[in-house]
């Protein structure tokens, strides 16, 4: 029977004695990096391990009781084991790994469901809700225009946040569509689920309300009690762009005018996030789905809960927590936790392939590895089918009889957007000018390389 002692040379708890929560949750993020098994769930322990960052603050200022000292012993404890265990997943030594499958994989559940209640008996947990209200409050309180909700009124309107008036659902929050005051609103609630952190609502409540454009979305108000946190925001009656183009495409298709003024209004905003507002943001997770439309089919950028600012004369931002959507991660950004402008340009660049395509994955039997298939489904078909001269192949068929012409040219500029160096590809400003260009042929552009996930 294989042995722990076969599967790599993994560092054992006594050698992690002297490091404290955050160093062994930074650990732990470098370390998934290098797993070659079971990549996801250890990244999935990794952004487990990470909820507990939020809480470090206050736990190091009430670190004289102890109550608190046996608390963060006990979180580092298990923090250590999920170190140690996280490192198994890298050994080079695949028969053992092999042979061990099974009881690693039952040792990871196992672990993340220890380090979910780990976080759940932290008696310090209402402590520290009630002082980040205090700090939630002052940002609002900062935040002028914002309108603050009761509860009892948000209740009122998402019916006890009621199945039915559910509009969205997504990893850390249910959005609900609601009356609030005589207005018709989306009522975005955090989840806590996973007894996730709530740093994702708390970027959106200090980014929105400084951004003023037409394509960003608005920011109305905020409801927090306890272990609630909501955001209201302006209504959208048309939905995301995702479910637009997928959803919806039987009942009224998109033309080619309203897929290029939603395209261009995009650009306009991502352009206004990085270089004219003033605060040099990132957005981190452009896709259809964070964009939605209004009455008159507007688009409107959405979801800054993953976004970054990047102070002057800083360019990018590194982190341990890749927090993207799969085909929509530049290729820096999933392998070294680089994050810059150039990754929206690649995020832009794949959703600019997707409203020119109209779906999101190439039909069979184009034959795709793993990779492409998580990160890049459509790079390799509609590169492929561009290089070839089968452009016509790759968009809509519902687009039939549009001008060709600028339909193939945006094709080629959404290659440009997704080439794996950052370097080569355009920034926004630049794509501004490209889409609203109508002189500018094929020729004129420049001849994109193979994609990233190719």
């Amino acid at each position: 029977m294989a042995s722990w002692n076969c599967v790599g040379q993994a560092a054992n708890i006594a050698q992690l004695a002297g490091l404290g929560a955050l160093e062994l949750i930074a650990m732990i993020g470098e370390r998934v990096e290098k797993v070659r098994w079971n990549k996801d769930e250890c990244r999935q322990l990794s952004l487990r391990a990470n909820t507990f960052t939020s809480l470090m603050p206050w736990l190091e200022d009430d670190a004289e009781t102890a109550e608190v000292r046996k608390e963060k012993e006990k979180l580092e404890d298990v923090l250590r084991r999920a170190c140690v265990l996280v490192e198994r997943f890298s050994s080079k030594n695949s028969v053992c790994l092999f042979l061990l499958a099974g009881r690693l994989a039952d040792e990871l559940r196992a672990m993340l469901q220890e380090l979910d209640r780990q976080r759940g008996d932290l008696q310090l947990v209402l402590q520290v809700m009630d002082r980040e209200d205090t700090r939630l409050l002052k940002m609002t309180h900062d935040s002028v225009g914002l309108m603050k909700f009761a509860f009892s009124e948000i209740l009122k309107a998402t019916d006890n946040f009621s199945l039915e008036k559910q509009i969205g659902l997504g990893g850390f929050s249910s959005v609900y569509k609601g009356q609030l005051r005589q207005d018709i609103v989306a009522i975005k609630r955090a989840s806590f689920e996973w007894q996730t952190p709530f740093h994702h609502l708390e970027s959106e409540i200090e980014l929105i309300p400084k951004l003023r454009h037409t394509n960003i979305v608005r920011l109305l108000g905020y409801c927090i009690q306890k272990r609630e946190r909501i955001l209201i925001f302006e209504y959208m009656p048309n939905e995301s762009l995702d479910s637009f183009i997928y959803g919806k495409r039987s009942e009224r298709p998109l033309n080619w005018p309203n897929r290029s003024r939603i395209v261009q209004g995009i650009a306009q905003g991502v352009l206004y996030l990085h270089k004219l507002c003033g605060l040099r943001i990132i957005h981190g997770d452009l896709k259809p789905g964070n964009i939605l439309l209004d009455s008159d089919l507007n688009p409107k950028i959405c979801d800054f809960g993953t976004s970054k600012t990047l102070k002057p004369g800083v360019d990018m931002d590194y982190t341990n927590i890749v927090a993207g959507s799969r085909g929509f991660i530049a290729p820096e950004y999933n392998e070294e936790g680089c994050l810059s402008f150039k990754s929206d340009v690649y995020s832009f660049g794949a959703t600019l392939l997707q409203v020119i395509g109209g779906r999101k994955l190439p039909p069979p039997p184009v034959a795709l590895t793993a990779e492409r298939l998580d990160y890049g489904p459509l790079n390799k078909w509609a590169w492929d089918l561009w290089h070839e001269g089968r452009t016509m192949e790759f968009i809509d068929p519902s687009l039939n009889g549009e001008p060709q012409t600028e339909i193939k040219r945006w094709v080629q500029i959404a290659l440009l957007c997704i080439q794996k160096s950052p370097e080569e590809r355009p920034s926004m400003s630049e794509l501004v000018a490209m889409l609203s260009s109508s002189k500018c042929e094929c020729d004129q552009l420049q001849t994109p390389s193979q994609p990233a996930y190719y």
